[in-house]
């Protein structure tokens, strides 16, 4: 079976205005660059920005080629891993879409990208990012039509273990988290039309146990608060916005709780 306890997801934007984007990321959001390399005519070619110890992953958005699926998406995510080849196999043995094969990249990392059943992207590699120390700070959200299909795929092809589920008023999947080594990836197949997803099928939750606080500061830089800071039914206190670029995120008092481990905030 393929080793995932050293597994860290990262969410992955390309951004149009990358260099502003980190720059507006970090007044409005808190976030912290790590590092960042530059690619052709002072574009972004990859950037790290932390949010406590979790990471997420820039790049500038440019002309989509054929051989690189990355330019032709908006966002998608990585995952951080030592046993690439080992999800790689596992992945295949289940059909899932490569988007591009098994290679050794020329910064040392080995990778892989896949599509899920709905498409969405995912890389997986061994180039490290966030701060393997301490608890998550930052949980990807995924929009599928078909909920169960999509858990179900995701728990064969990529060896996610099942968290909390909860359904909707009509038996889909409102809200579910599945885990891979530290780190949560958020579920929802809720209808569109009942949230903040819109055209948007990714979102990006951030633990923020001030809410006020982190509102008021992104509100002051900018950001397109969709929903201000209200308490939810499961016990939470959360806000909604649009980041400089229009990416969906959402700060909150909620930690996924990891099952077994007595970490988290609960639901």
């Amino acid at each position: 079976m393929t080793k995932t306890a050293d597994a860290r997801i990262v969410p992955v934007f390309r951004y149009q205005h990358a260099e502003a984007a980190l720059t507006w990321l970090s007044r409005a959001y808190g976030f912290a660059t790590h590092e960042v390399f530059k690619g052709e005519s002072d574009t972004v070619a990859h950037a790290e920005t932390r949010f406590g110890p979790s990471a997420i992953a820039i790049s500038s958005a440019g002309a989509a080629a054929a051989s690189n699926p990355w330019s032709a998406v908006r966002y998608g995510l990585y995952v951080c891993l030592g046993d690439v080849d080992g999800l790689a196999a596992r992945a295949a043995s289940e059909d899932a879409v490569v988007a591009q094969p098994l290679r050794d990249m020329d910064y040392g990392a080995r990778e892989t990208s896949l599509r899920d059943s709905e498409q969405h992207l995912w890389s997986f590699g061994s180039y490290p990012m966030g701060d393997p120390g301490g608890p998550p700070t930052l949980f990807a959200g995924l929009h599928y039509g078909d909920g169960r299909k999509a858990i179900d795929f995701l728990q064969r092809a990529f060896g996610f273990g099942r968290g909390l589920t909860v359904d909707g008023e009509r038996g889909e999947i409102d809200h579910a988290e599945l885990w891979l080594g530290r780190d949560a990836v958020m579920v929802s197949a809720s209808p569109k039309g009942s949230g903040f997803w819109g055209e948007h099928t990714q979102c990006t939750y951030g633990y923020a146990p001030d809410v006020e606080a982190h509102h008021a500061r992104a509100q002051a830089a900018g950001a397109t608060i969709l929903q201000p800071p209200h308490d939810t039914p499961y016990g939470a206190r959360t806000y909604y916005s649009l980041d400089v670029e229009g990416f969906l995120w959402s700060f909150g008092t909620y930690r996924p709780e990891k099952p077994g481990t007595g970490t988290g905030t609960g639901r």
